[in-house]
């Protein structure tokens, strides 16, 4: 009874989504040139609004952008992604001292000075699982230490390093070139240096860094001798494919978030759907219900939404997070067409029917977690455009979903973070 009073509220996000104008696409942006019916429809049933994630100069993360649409703010919470990967991944030891890190898995040629910072992508899960295997059975670091790593994703993965004597510090370099340290967020860099860097104390005199910064050379050294001579590598060259012989480590934390639980703060329930560990890292603090939510192999976007979208409808919290994967590769590999396309599929298959299934005190907020401009190709701080619609929401005026337009809505210029507060207080009655 008391659902059908204030209703559910979904949250889509839309990984990557937002772009800046592209001349190949008549100088649209893809959200503009994309055949988008629902969300347009979305866009003047409610309220829409051109939004920063975090801020002007950081550009978001999945983990940071997700932790920003649910009403918390990263400038306050955010620890670093390592750490909420890692305790997605159950590797974080809450007895010891651990830190944690994103990692790619990447290739490197000292001979020709070129480095692909993803292995062209093209590293299948069933490699990238014998590699892992491979650096746990034959790696060990020196002294009191233990590392645990997985990979996912192609060429993604997530190190951690633990020990029950030592204290063990995030504040270190990036060994991966991609990205810089400015606090506790990864910041791409535009024109990276072509070779992996080596990891270093970020204050001096710091100790605990200075013996995390020995242990991250000393595990990146081992573990490239094992993949040097992995019979996958040989595999791949053969084949003429780029092997996966080095590990680009970034974005580590030594510190958990700890952030008010999400019942708590808003007397909701939460259930998140999503692909990646920090996700789940997440929803752990915050006391949410998690799922893995991504195309099993060899599926179409379209018929995972199928299988995805009875199970949204049918969850029975009050608030439901899923994050869709589809335009954020594309915007990487600067694909601005396959972007168009990855859009639309949303659009058709999964926005569209949401909204024609949820009832009629439900609300959907359709945004995304981050920019991945195609003429970048990394994430940028661009604002995101945002559409709300439901009950308590007041249409603004506004007539289809894009990035010029939402930024004439009436949530234009808000923070991310501001959202849900506003939503939960138009719930209650109370002003924003």
């Amino acid at each position: 009874m008391i659902r059908e009073t204030r209703g559910r509220t979904f949250i889509v996000i839309m990984c990557g989504g937002a772009d800046r104008p592209i001349r190949s696409l008549g100088s649209r942006t893809p959200f503009e040139a994309a055949a988008t019916p629902h969300l347009d429809a979305l866009a003047r049933r409610g309220a829409t609004g051109l939004v920063r994630v975090i801020d002007e100069s950081i550009p978001p993360e999945s983990d940071s952008g997700a932790m920003a649409l649910l009403g918390y703010d990263p400038l306050a919470l955010y620890t670093g992604r390592g750490p909420l990967e890692a305790l997605g991944m159950d590797f974080w030891d809450p007895d010891g001292f651990s830190v944690a890190f994103r990692v790619n898995f990447a290739s490197w040629s000292p001979t020709t000075g070129h480095l692909d910072r993803r292995t062209a992508r093209d590293v299948s899960d069933d490699e990238l699982a014998v590699l892992v295997r491979e650096i746990l059975e034959q790696v060990t670091l020196d002294g009191p230490f233990a590392f645990r790593l997985t990979g996912f994703g192609r060429h993604r993965g997530i190190l951690a390093i633990t020990s029950r004597s030592v204290p063990l510090s995030g504040r270190v370099a990036n060994t991966d070139p991609g990205f810089t340290c400015r606090g506790p967020f990864g910041v791409p860099v535009a024109d990276p240096a072509p070779e992996p860097l080596p990891c270093r104390p970020l204050v001096e005199g710091d100790e605990a860094a200075c013996v995390t910064a020995r242990l991250v050379d000393q595990f990146v050294e081992r573990s490239a001798r094992v993949l040097e001579r992995s019979e996958v590598n040989r595999t791949r060259r053969a084949a003429g494919l780029l092997p996966a012989n080095v590990i680009l480590v970034r974005d580590g934390g030594h510190v958990l978030p700890a952030p008010r639980p999400f019942s708590d703060r808003y007397g909701l329930t939460l259930s998140m759907y999503g692909q990646v560990p920090a996700e789940h890292g997440l929803a752990r603090l915050l006391g949410a219900r998690f799922t893995v939510a991504r195309a099993a192999r060899g599926q179409s976007d379209p018929e995972f939404f199928a299988e995805l979208l009875p199970d949204l409808l049918a969850d029975a919290a009050d608030v439901t997070f899923v994050h869709l994967k589809g335009p954020d590769e594309p915007g990487h590999d600067d694909r601005p067409d396959e972007k168009v396309a990855a859009i639309e599929e949303i659009d058709a298959h999964f926005v569209g029917p949401l909204v024609s299934a949820a009832g009629p005190g439900d609300t959907v907020v359709a945004t995304c977690d981050h920019a991945t401009p195609c003429e970048l190709g990394i994430h940028a701080p661009d604002p995101v455009p945002v559409a709300v619609a439901g009950p308590r929401v007041t249409a603004d005026g506004t007539t289809s979903f894009g990035e010029r337009m939402a930024a004439s809505g009436a949530l234009a210029g808000w923070r991310a973070c501001e959202i849900l507060p506003w939503l939960r207080s138009a719930a209650t009655g109370e002003a924003r």
